[in-house]
């Protein structure tokens, strides 16, 4: 087989088949070539999900009769003039193939003008044909209509899918390029039905709350670094503020929307054990360095892009997520605490849980610490108005009931993240699992176990790094022996785990004798923890970290040491245990990031009655 040079009109639909996917793809790049234009409105029409017909009309800088007709080249571009350029990348647009692509598999009609006269130039393009131009009266900017996508191309056309989910595709796309541009007014319909609308706005929470609504928008957290290289600012969502999927994470580079495993790793590695698993946050990140840091031309839709210090890259952006998840946290504390537990504060009695360690509770004035963890909340994420306020039980009551039903009247609870739990009072457990407090905010509902275990765990933390682990000695060092695999990951991280209160020697060819153990699991089975440690040591799992590896095994301390369920508790107990809690640094979720209250709103207990 002789070889051939391609005819351009071959060459087009092939080039389309890498730039143009679905009718989404359309979109992109007409939208992106309007900012790059300096718009500040872009109204995007499209009918029958785009098959039928796209409409991309922006106010921006428009095009010379000259340049209208260059711009349905292949590779012609006004973004980049040399070799040299494509080392420092600032417009979203640059190849030059997006308009020849689009016009090879469609008909398209352009009208642009630059507003200084009357007339403007209108070019029209069937199937990457030749270019019909004339002069038509028009003002400032750019119109482009964009018919029968795939007409020419029908194999293609029928991997188009329903137009429901091809107009989602669509929104998706504009949805990025608004968050990307809060100052750009954006407008989007479809069948002539308006599906977003957006005013411009200095503020990138402004433009969340309009396409994400009001309510997502109070569950996030600012995040800002700035390292001199390299700036992150915008807003992740609260530790229990979670989702199944990471349909809600966006983040972008230089203002150019990116898929990147690097970021999304890095964000979730910065919520450390917050999160449960299977769960993600919602993200809104935006990052800025010198283009010459990254390369955005790996990928046919500039979707994906490669760094040239993909570590930097990493521990910056998880740092820049731990560091605004913490000034979080101390958001919450009172301002006049002083100390945090375990380092000088007074204590009061404390409280024995039969075969549990004893806990210490601070003895602070309850309401005192209310009225300072109140002032500590962040504005927009203050309470529910008061509507009772329930005296105290003194008595201890146990309601028997399927703790897999806590429910009222089919309402569905919210994970709580900005409550005061002194403004709840105990009135008793469900299955001796669960505690029951009211409130003027509702029915607050708290796993027992998992909440003494955030609260033994953020001391165990504090004393480890502090190193002050309390250590229980054993009487006869226990000999264990472990798979060759286990014993190799016990001897690379004996100091650490001895910082931890768990002494371990080296005995025999793969055994160790353990001579002492942190105090709070003396009256555990000792064997059986030190080969769970082993165990999570050997864990390969992407990025687990030493620092990660110690944190597992600090929560698996905890968890062993905490109070179990179908275990009850007098209401003296429950009331120190969550004053324990409220003076921890995330007394909203586990270690392991699942959420410790449910509240069931008062509202709504009254709407079930129909008393409001």
């Amino acid at each position: 087989m002789s070889i051939q040079i391609l005819s351009n009109d071959l060459a087009n639909q092939i080039a389309a088949g890498e730039v143009v996917e679905r009718p989404a793809s359309i979109v992109k790049e007409l939208v992106e070539n309007s900012i790059d234009a300096g718009a500040t409105r872009i109204s995007i029409e499209i009918e029958e999900a785009g098959k039928k017909s796209i409409r991309v009309s922006d106010n921006g800088s428009g095009m010379e009769p000259e340049d209208a007709c260059l711009a349905f080249e292949r590779h012609a571009t006004s973004k980049i003039q040399s070799a040299g350029d494509l080392e420092s990348i600032r417009s979203l647009g640059f190849r030059g193939e997006a308009l020849p692509s689009i016009a090879s598999i469609s008909r398209v009609r352009m009208a642009t003008g630059t507003g200084k006269g009357r007339n403007g130039t209108e070019v029209s393009i069937e199937g990457g044909g030749p270019a019909r131009v004339k002069e038509i009266a028009f003002s400032k900017g750019t119109t482009l209509e964009i018919n029968q996508v795939f007409y020419n191309t029908p194999a293609r056309q029928k991997f188009l899918k329903r137009d429901g989910t091809e107009a989602a595709h669509i929104t998706q796309v504009v949805q990025q390029q608004a968050l990307a541009h809060p100052e750009i007014q954006f407008s989007l319909h479809h069948n002539g039905r308006q599906l977003l609308a957006t005013l411009p706005t200095d503020q990138s929470l402004y433009r969340i709350a309009e396409l994400f609504g009001a309510d997502l928008s109070k569950e996030l957290i600012r995040v800002e670094k700035d390292d001199g290289t390299y700036r992150i600012e915008g807003f992740i969502s609260s530790p229990v503020y979670t989702r199944s999927n990471r349909n809600t994470q966006y983040c972008f580079i230089n203002s150019r929307f990116v898929r990147d495993k690097i970021l999304l790793s890095a964000t979730q590695q910065g919520y450390s054990h917050l999160l449960p698993r299977g769960q993600h946050p919602v993200l809104f990140l935006f990052m800025t360095m010198d283009p010459g840091l990254l390369d955005v031309n790996v990928h046919p839709a500039k979707a994906e892009v490669r760094f040239a210090f993909q570590q930097d890259v990493y521990r910056f952006v998880s740092h820049a997520v731990q560091d605004a998840l913490q000034q979080n946290e101390k958001s919450f504390e009172a301002p006049d605490e002083g100390p945090t537990a375990g380092q000088g504060r007074e204590q009061g009695p404390s409280y024995e849980v039969p075969g549990h360690q004893s806990v210490s509770v601070p003895s602070k004035d309850f309401s005192s610490a209310s009225s300072n963890m109140e002032t500590g909340k962040k504005e927009w994420s203050r309470g529910l108005e008061a509507l009772y306020s329930p005296g105290p039980s003194e008595s201890r009551r146990s309601i028997e009931a399927d703790p897999r039903q806590i429910a009222f009247f089919g309402q569905k609870p919210t994970p709580v993240s900005d409550l005061v739990f002194s403004e709840f009072e105990p009135v008793g457990q469900l299955n001796n699992s669960f505690i029951l407090m009211q409130g003027p905010k509702g029915v607050l509902v708290v796993d027992q176990h998992i909440a003494h275990e955030r609260v033994l765990y953020e001391r165990f933390r504090e004393a480890a790094e502090n190193k002050k682990v309390e250590v229980q000695d054993l009487l006869f060092p226990l000999a264990v022996e472990f798979p060759p695999a286990e014993a190799q990951a016990l001897s690379q991280h004996l100091e650490s785990l001895r910082e931890l209160g768990m002494h371990l020697e080296p005995f025999g060819k793969d055994g160790f004798l353990l001579r002492s153990v942190p105090a709070v699991l003396k009256n555990h089975d000792q064997e059986s923890i030190v080969r769970e440690v082993a165990g999570r040591l050997i864990r390969e799992e992407k990025d687990h970290t030493l620092q990660n590896k110690m944190e597992d095994i600090m929560i698996m301390m905890s968890c062993r040491n905490a109070i179990k369920v179908n275990h009850p508790m007098e209401l003296d107990q429950i009331r120190k245990l969550m004053h324990d809690l409220e003076q921890t640094r995330m007394p909203y979720t586990c270690p392991h990031g699942r959420p410790i209250a449910l509240l069931f709103e008062m509202n709504d207990i009254l709407r079930k009655f129909q008393r409001i």
